[in-house]
């Protein structure tokens, strides 16, 4: 049996969550979002080189436990 967590991004501002991706726009500049204003949807990150202002709308980590059912038995 599998057993399936899901965590949308207001449980996961006390986790210490960090994501880093290049700039969906030039491409060329590293985005960090690793503090919890960074990752609100009115506030965002601006990209230092091309001046975009990047928002996260929606993020969730889905975590599968598998076998701990059986497991325990």
């Amino acid at each position: 049996m599998k057993l399936i967590d899901k965590y949308p991004i207001e449980r996961m501002k006390d986790k210490a969550v960090r994501l880093s991706f290049q700039c969906p726009y030039c491409k060329s500049w590293r985005i960090e979002m690793n503090r919890p204003e960074d990752m609100s949807f009115f506030t965002g990150v601006q990209c230092a080189k091309c001046k975009t202002l990047v928002l996260l709308d929606s993020f969730s980590v889905v975590v599968v436990r598998e076998g701990l059912m059986e497991e325990a038995h």
